[in-house]
């Protein structure tokens, strides 16, 4: 798939940045591919690519393995993906048409068939995306179950300390800041079960059957609202996004006994992400890619805000 046995293939050239651990060269590959992607973070740590075929409506992702542990190894956790959802709901997921190991093993693949559709764009679009992904991922979750654990279990053992650096570096406003350690320290049940982990608009395809989910190499299981935090924070007003995921859920995520309800599950899913927001600046500086990473820092802090006040205002 990746190579121009005829020799007329145009010539990629992916060029590594001086932060990488290899020494800094250009890289040169006969390819067959109408285009190829690189994946926008990762060039300091390995080469992450995606060729599109456009007359085979075929697509190849190609990245490095994890021999030392394959459950972190993205292709794997994107078979192993393609088999849980195919089974439930097969129109979820890109059909897989060949998956396997390159380069001695160093490599792995995954062929898939392309999908032809749009990505949601503007809130009108990302909040009816965000209501449809997650009533699709909802049937497979009740398919293959639904748990419950603590914050403390599925978080980072340093979230708090995280969080309180957030509050003091004014990344949110001291009152809030206080409101989510407080939610934290009372470190309740949430509802977990299998997940995208990566629910950025730009991995939803709107098609004509539904929306479709690309990029799985994050699946796994983890809290339900934490998945759709991605997206709800893209989707508007506080109030109708958090009903029409709970509309979507049936009511059953956050309304148990000792459990966060559906608003404070949101609220923590995006102080999770603002608590990482020293090593996820790092990165971004690397992708050339900090102004986008502001603007969401401060549309997530927003965030926080509206639900909290929406928790507020609730009897």
């Amino acid at each position: 798939m990746l190579g121009d046995p005829a020799g007329s293939g145009t010539m990629a050239q992916l060029r590594l940045p001086p932060e990488a651990e290899l020494a800094a060269r250009a890289l040169w590959a006969a390819v067959g591919a109408d285009a190829v992607l690189l994946g926008k973070f990762d060039r300091p740590r390995h080469t992450r690519l995606r060729g599109f075929y456009v007359d085979d409506g075929l697509t190849v992702r190609i990245q490095p393995t994890n021999p030392t542990n394959p459950a972190r190894d993205g292709i794997t956790r994107c078979v192993r993906t393609a088999e849980t959802v195919s089974a439930h709901r097969p129109h979820l997921i890109p059909a897989m048409r060949d998956h396997g190991t390159a380069g001695r093993g160093r490599h792995g693949f995954l062929v898939e068939n392309t999908v032809d559709g749009r990505t949601p764009r503007g809130t009108t679009q990302v909040a009816a995306a965000m209501a449809q992904v997650a009533a699709e991922l909802f049937a497979v979750q009740q398919a293959v179950g639904i748990g419950s654990c603590r914050l403390s279990e599925v978080t980072h053992p340093q979230f708090l300390q995280r969080w309180q650096s957030v509050a003091a570096h004014g990344h949110i406003a001291a009152r809030i800041g206080e409101q989510i350690e407080a939610l934290i320290t009372r470190d309740a049940l949430l509802e977990v079960s299998f997940t995208h982990g990566d629910l950025v608009s730009s991995n939803v395809v709107q098609t004509a059957a539904g929306p479709v989910l690309i990029d799985w190499e994050y699946a796994g299981d983890q809290p339900i609202a934490f998945d759709l935090a991605k997206m709800h924070v893209n989707a508007g007003d506080a109030g109708p996004a958090v009903e029409a995921l709970d509309a979507a859920w049936q009511q059953r995520i956050g309304h148990a006994h000792d459990h966060y309800s559906v608003i404070e599950q949101l609220a923590l899913a995006h102080a999770v992400v603002l608590s990482r927001h020293e090593a996820r600046a790092e990165r971004a500086e690397l992708a050339g890619r900090s102004e986008p990473l502001t603007r969401q820092t401060r549309r997530r802090a927003r965030a926080i805000e509206e639900l909290l006040a929406l928790a507020d205002a609730r009897p």
